[in-house]
C-alpha cells in the first residue's frame, strides 16, 4: 500500500512530538536533581559553631564570668551607693566649715539667718544621701551608710567574693548620716517623723517599735541645750521632751541646736562638731572606700575579660559565617552551570526537532521549470 508524503509527515510529527515531550520530561527531572543536590549541600554546610574548639571555649569561659559578675551585681551596686553617696556627704562637710569659718564675726543678723538656712540645707541633703544608698541584695533591703536608728546606729555589712578564684572580702558598714534622737529619764527615744511633722516616742532596745506617744512638731523648739553633756529640752508650748540627745553618725546637729548662729560661740560650736564629724567621717568611709574600690576593679576587669572574649567570639563567627558562605557561593555557582548546560541542550533539541520537523513537512512545488517538472 502507497503512503502518501503527507502521511509519513504526520508519522514523524507524532514521533518527534513524543521525543520532545520525553527529551523535555528529562530535562525538567534533571533540574529538580539539581535543586535536590543544592539543597542537601545548603543543609550540610549550615555553620556549627559548637564543632570549633575555640568557640566553645570562649564561650563556656564568657558565660562563667558573666555568671559570677551577676551573681556579685546587686553587692557591687550596694557598695557603689554608698562610695557615691559618701562623696557627696564629704563635699557637704566641707561646704558647712568653710561657711560658718565665713560667718565668723559677722554683725549681719540677715547673713546669720541665711547662713542657718544654708545649713540645714546641708544637714538635710546629707541625710539623704545617706538614706537614699540603699539597694536590694538577695531580696533584703541593704545600706552600708545609713537608714537606720538608733541606739546604736549600726548600718548593714556586706560579704562578698571578690573572683572566681576564692577571692573574699568584708565591706563594713558605717553610719555616714546625722541624725539624732532624744532619751528621755524613762529611757524611751524621741525621735522627729519628718513625714508627719511629729515627735514620736521609741522603746530604746533596738526593735524600732513606737510606744505610740506623739507630739506635734508644729511650734516644737529647742528650749535650752548644754553642749558639754548634750542635754536638751523641747516644747512646744503644751509638750515637753526633756532628755539627753543620742547623736548617730556624723553627729552634726541642725541649726536650732546652734541658736541658728546667733552669736559666734554657736557658730563656733558647729564648727567643733563638724570637725568631729570629719575626723569620724574620714576613719569609716576610708576603709568602706577602699574595699568598694577594690570589688569594682575586680568587676572591671571581669567586665573587660568578658568584652575581650565577645570579641572574640564574634571574630570566630564572622570567619565561620563567611566560609560557610564562600561554599554557598560556589554550590549555587555549579548549580547556575549546570542550569545553563541544562537550558543549551534544551535549545539545542529544540533546534534539531525543529529541523527535522520543516523536513518532514510536505513541501511547495518550485515556481517555473523545476515546478512543471514537479520538483
Amino acid at each position: 500500500m502507497a503512503i502518501g508524503l503527507g502521511s509519513i509527515a504526520e508519522i514523524i510529527n507524532t514521533q518527534l512530538a513524543k521525543n520532545q515531550v520525553a527529551g523535555m520530561s528529562s530535562l525538567v527531572t534533571i533540574t529538580e536533581r539539581l535543586v535536590e543536590r543544592l539543597n542537601d549541600q545548603k543543609a550540610d554546610q549550615a555553620v556549627d559553631f559548637e564543632s570549633n574548639a575555640d568557640y566553645r571555649r570562649a564561650r563556656r569561659r564568657s558565660l562563667r564570668l558573666q555568671a559570677f559578675k551577676d551573681k556579685i551585681s546587686d553587692n557591687v551596686s550596694a557598695a557603689t551607693k554608698a562610695k557615691n553617696a559618701a562623696s557627696f556627704i564629704e563635699v557637704h562637710l566641707d561646704s558647712m566649715k568653710s561657711d560658718l569659718e565665713a560667718l565668723l564675726g559677722s554683725t549681719s543678723d540677715e547673713d546669720r539667718a541665711a547662713a542657718a538656712t544654708d545649713f540645714d540645707e546641708l544637714y538635710n541633703n546629707i541625710n539623704s544621701r545617706a538614706n537614699g544608698a540603699n539597694q536590694l541584695v538577695n531580696y533584703q533591703n541593704v545600706n552600708l551608710i545609713g537608714n537606720t536608728h538608733g541606739p546604736d546606729w549600726n548600718t548593714d555589712t556586706i560579704y562578698t567574693p571578690t573572683n572566681k578564684t576564692g577571692g573574699f572580702t568584708t565591706i563594713e558598714g558605717a553610719y555616714l548620716g546625722t541624725e539624732h534622737e532624744i532619751i528621755d529619764a524613762d529611757g524611751y527615744a524621741w525621735r522627729y517623723d519628718k513625714g508627719n511633722n511629729i515627735y514620736k516616742q521609741f522603746y530604746n532596745d533596738g526593735t524600732n517599735v513606737a510606744t505610740g506617744l506623739e507630739y506635734t512638731a508644729t511650734d516644737m523648739t529647742v528650749q535650752s541645750i548644754d553642749h558639754s553633756d548634750d542635754s536638751v529640752t523641747l516644747s512646744n508650748g503644751t509638750d515637753t521632751i526633756t532628755g539627753t540627745l543620742n547623736r548617730g553618725g556624723l553627729g552634726v546637729l541642725n541649726s536650732e541646736y546652734y541658736s541658728s548662729f546667733a552669736d559666734d560661740t554657736a557658730v563656733q560650736e558647729a564648727i567643733d562638731d563638724i570637725d568631729a564629724a570629719i575626723i569620724y567621717f574620714d576613719t569609716n568611709s576610708t576603709r568602706l572606700t577602699a574595699n568598694t574600690s577594690l570589688l569594682q576593679g575586680n568587676v572591671y576587669m571581669i567586665r573587660e575579660e568578658i568584652s575581650l572574649l565577645e570579641k572574640e567570639i564574634a571574630d570566630i563567627v564572622t570567619v565561620e559565617i563567611q566560609e560557610n558562605g564562600a561554599r554557598n557561593r560556589a554550590a549555587n555557582l555549579k548549580f547556575t552551570l549546570a542550569i545553563n548546560n541544562i537550558n543549551l541542550v534544551s535549545q539545542n533539541n529544540m533546534g534539531l526537532i525543529q529541523n527535522m520537523l520543516e523536513l518532514a513537512s510536505p513541501q511547495e512545488k518550485a515556481q517555473g521549470l523545476f515546478g512543471m517538472l514537479g520538483y
